[in-house]
């Protein structure tokens, strides 16, 4: 999620200001438009929702020709495993922002319990680490006597706690988490992100045998900023997804999908027509998802409400 300023505030934050530890707090999780595909990048009680093993790959390049744009690429991967009565995943995460890189390693592990006919709720805990550097001597400071600035290469590694809850049956899927865990916004810096807050909810609608609609909502927040994506896919004859969504940061978007075999691939494209208009070309995302035979269990398993399921 990104905290989008006044274009003359942001142009500094991105290629200009150092990361100052005031300024800290203005740091996001990254922000993604194929949501409702990678929930358990956000939500680690989304580790257990499939029959299937899922590994998923994403690379987004966000504001073409904006010096210093986000740049994010991540693995997703995670399945259900019976004798343990849920789900374990991983996700790696590499996001560039300006002259700040941050690489983050997870592992999740979420418990299922059946709450009804074909109704499901798992709750899941992450645990893993954030590395956050920062190219200090690289950037020009407005105050260059400021004595918080950072004027050298910075890195530093934190440990990163999550926690979430999903529920999952019927076609309907609704979640939510917290990321950062151990962060809050006031003692949060350039090295230490703070606490976020998501929560998402999807329903898959077949119309008939050859039309499946699947409306979305996805919310972050990080208390100083809230952020929200809304968003329609369509998928025709099990092989074609389209969809469009509109996000609050003045942002629409439309991707375009195809399923193959084992794998998923989608392209998106989202543009920003606000402040930022005139002075980027809009923003690439891939994703490819493959879907591999999970381990086999002898009870009957919810059907995933997912498109790959």
């Amino acid at each position: 999620m990104i905290n989008i300023r006044p274009l003359k505030k942001l142009l500094l934050s991105l290629t200009l200001v150092a990361a100052t530890y005031t300024l800290a707090t203005g740091q996001n999780d990254p922000m993604i438009n194929h949501f409702m595909y990678h929930e358990h990048v956000y939500n680690p009680a989304n580790a257990g929702n499939t029959k299937t093993i899922n590994v998923g790959l994403l690379a987004r390049q966000q504001w073409i020709g904006f010096k210093g744009a986000p740049s994010t690429q991540l693995l997703n991967a995670y399945g259900y495993i019976p004798k343990i009565k849920g789900g374990v995943g991983l996700v790696l995460v590499n996001d560039m922002l300006g002259k700040e890189r941050s690489v983050t390693a997870r592992l999740s592990y979420a418990y299922r319990q059946r709450v009804g006919d074909d109704m499901y709720l798992s709750g899941g805990l992450s645990l893993g680490i954030l590395n956050r550097a920062v190219r200090g001597n690289e950037l020009i400071f407005q105050d260059g006597g400021d004595q918080s600035a950072l004027n050298a290469m910075e890195n530093n590694i934190k440990p990163d706690v999550g926690l979430g809850i999903e529920f999952s049956g019927r076609g309907v899927v609704i979640g939510a988490s917290i990321t950062h865990l151990d962060q809050s916004l006031k003692k949060a810096t350039v090295f230490r992100v703070p606490r976020h807050y998501f929560g998402y909810a999807k329903y898959n609608w077949n119309v008939n045998e050859k039309l499946m609609l699947q409306p979305a909502v996805f919310v972050r927040s990080s208390v100083f900023i809230t952020q929200a994506d809304v968003a329609l896919n369509a998928t025709f004859n099990k092989r074609v997804t389209v969809g469009t969504f509109y996000r609050t940061t003045d942002d629409v978007g439309a991707l375009l999908g195809v399923h193959f075999g084992k794998f998923f691939l989608s392209y998106s494209y989202d543009f920003d027509f606000g402040e930022l208009s005139s002075n980027q070309s809009g923003s690439h995302e891939l994703t490819l998802i493959g879907r591999f035979g999970g381990i086999k269990q002898k009870n009957t398993f919810l059907k995933s409400p997912r498109y790959l399921n």
